[in-house]
């Protein structure tokens, strides 16, 4: 393996455009970095969104078998979207022995030294793919070392570290990316936000990209079987929900029809309900293809799953409930309430603790009022 690994980045040098995989930092799990570069792509400057896109190391995923475009489409997105930048973080398992706190990179046993080369050898091959199709995103790519990814992820998604988080999945165990326990954790103790796309076995989004290289313009044309769903709730995820439809939307030239599904006819509910769909129609008042509709349904669940397989992607705010996500995702359902495997469902989680200024300039501006900082928001749903 490791005479593969020299040919594959012997021949990845002789472009000179090519990233060193040597150039690619290694921290260890306490976040101190062990090289002063950075291997970036696209233009240099101070981003205001920064997303990381966690990846396992090679023990744990056949990296020849990822598209990796598809799978990392969604945060180039946000970043395009935002004028943020993403980085790639491959995490690598180190023996429990190895104390990570005093080690140097160049005491580690060989067998772990090779480990590294290969998970710098992946990022550096992820990010020059990705500089390649999105130049206009800041890419970045580096190596975190820790005895637990649980202990790792954790540490990077508290604090002010990053502005968001990215966590990909792939239908069936096979090529499971991460486990649900690790996700889980980082949905508990994150103080970003958290994106978590499970994709669909086919997509239409990259199209808009392909038939912009046919076309040599640069531009984005609209696909016209790309679409997404946004379901909209009343919950406090719900804008992030539609920033990140936008984003999309934007990128892929997709269609976006949001909709918002009610069981009750409290008036009280009903006036929350109107109230996230019109917030929805503002965040995604940029684009010329978006739709938004309210329908009632005796029940919400089944009748976004069935809604869902009619697009390429579906996104939602993280439900407040498990077993609505477990219908969403296809774990331990009956066949008849599982969402088709062509989809890809992408639930995005708002921090807890974020002022969700979107709200709350479009609160003032619709309502012509000042609002508080610890002024009610949306509470229920997803």
């Amino acid at each position: 393996m490791k005479r593969a690994v020299e040919t594959h980045r012997l021949r990845r040098l002789a472009n000179s455009n090519m990233t060193e995989p040597n150039s690619i930092p290694v921290q260890h799990h306490d976040g101190a970095s062990k090289t002063s570069s950075i291997a970036v792509h696209g233009p240099i400057s101070s981003q205001s969104y920064d997303i990381l896109v966690p990846l396992p190391d090679a023990k744990a995923v056949e990296y020849e078998g990822l598209d990796i475009l598809r799978l990392l489409r969604t945060p180039l997105a946000i970043a395009e979207d935002r004028d943020g930048s993403v980085t790639v973080a491959s995490i690598v398992t180190a023996p429990s022995e190895i104390n990570l706190d005093t080690a140097s990179d160049a005491s580690f046993p060989a067998e772990m030294s090779r480990v590294i080369d290969v998970a710098r050898d992946r990022v550096a091959t992820v990010v020059d793919a990705v500089a390649d199709r999105h130049e206009d995103v800041p890419v970045s790519g580096k190596v975190i070392v820790g005895h637990v990814p649980d202990d790792v992820l954790t540490g990077y998604t508290t604090g002010d570290r990053y502005d968001g988080v990215f966590f990909a999945q792939t239908r069936g165990s096979a090529q499971a990316l991460w486990d649900q326990s690790v996700i889980s954790a980082v949905l508990e103790t994150a103080t970003c936000a958290v994106y978590h796309e499970t994709l669909g076995t086919e997509t239409d989004l990259s199209a808009a990209t392909a038939q912009a290289e046919m076309h040599g313009n640069g531009s984005l044309p609209k696909a016209d079987s790309a679409s997404i769903l946004l379901a909209v709730g009343t919950g406090p995820h719900s804008v992030l929900g539609a920033e990140t439809a936008r984003a999309l939307g934007s990128t892929y030239g997709a269609n976006v029809h949001a909709l918002h599904l009610f069981e009750s006819t409290d008036p009280e509910r009903l006036r929350r309900g109107r109230k996230a769909l019109d917030l929805a129609e503002y965040v995604l008042s940029d684009l010329p293809d978006a739709e938004c509709e309210s329908r009632e349904t005796d029940d919400v669940a089944a009748d976004l799953l069935r809604e869902s397989e009619k697009y390429d992607v579906a996104i939602l705010g993280a439900p407040t409930k498990d077993p609505l996500l477990d219908r969403l995702l296809g774990r331990s359902v009956p066949d008849q309430l599982e969402p088709q495997p062509t989809t890809s469902i992408l639930t995005v989680r708002q921090p807890s603790d974020a002022l969700d200024s979107v709200y709350y300039r479009w609160k003032r501006a619709t309502e012509g009022t000042s609002v508080r900082k610890d002024s009610p928001s949306m509470e229920e749903g997803f």
